[in-house]
């Protein structure tokens, strides 16, 4: 997978949803404060995500940048074990924070895009979502097939009865324990065939 045609599909699909505040994002630096993926939370999920407690227009303020990433990966990993009953590499992703803050990073950027995009397509609202891709541009469509499921590789099921952790303390998963590259694909390809939303034979044929 080519990463300039990764980060264009995702930077595409984020311009699907209507909570964007600004003008969609066209790079992945765009995303580097938190703004344009936070607003995309707050339709996936939006009793966890609240779009007026984060700061925008933030310029080079890479601080205030790195408090909108962190507050989103609290969010989100509590919205992940809470609804989704799923646990991820928050940990590791917490620790990229200052860099996609300060710098941008792409393939920091796009590890926390994974997060988001597998919410997008495991939430309740999934076939919204699920549709919204296979309306993209073809190489879009097939760019965000391998990005759900890499993403989907990444989870593993979580029980809050493992650790007591206070409220205020962030919590972990484990080692990520895979199903095989098959069951993945069989899995996310299911998504795609539910919705009942075809692009037409010649996308189809590059999806299956």
């Amino acid at each position: 997978m080519s990463d300039d045609a990764k980060y264009a599909a995702m930077v595409e699909f984020l311009g699907t949803f209507p909570t964007l505040s600004g003008a969609a994002p066209k790079t992945m630096a765009d995303l580097n404060d938190g703004v344009a993926l936070f607003e995309a939370l707050s339709e996936i999920a939006p009793e966890y995500f609240d779009p007026t407690t984060i700061a925008r227009h933030l310029g080079d303020n890479w601080a205030l940048k790195s408090s909108n990433l962190r507050k989103l990966v609290r969010n989100l990993e509590w919205y992940y074990h809470e609804d989704l009953k799923k646990d991820a590499n928050f940990a590791e992703i917490t620790a990229e924070l200052g860099t996609i803050a300060r710098t941008g990073d792409p393939v920091a950027i796009a590890g926390l895009f994974e997060l988001v995009a597998a919410a997008a397509v495991t939430c309740e609202l999934k076939g919204e979502f699920v549709g919204r891709i296979m309306a993209m541009s073809q190489e879009g469509q097939i760019q965000m097939k391998g990005i759900i499921e890499s993403s989907l590789q990444r989870l593993e099921d979580f029980d809050g009865n493992e650790d007591e952790v206070d409220d205020n303390e962030m919590v972990f998963g484990g080692g990520l324990e895979k199903g095989g590259d098959d069951e993945e694909e069989e899995q996310t390809s299911g998504l795609f065939e539910a919705n009942h939303l075809k692009a037409g034979a010649a996308d189809t044929e590059e999806l299956e």
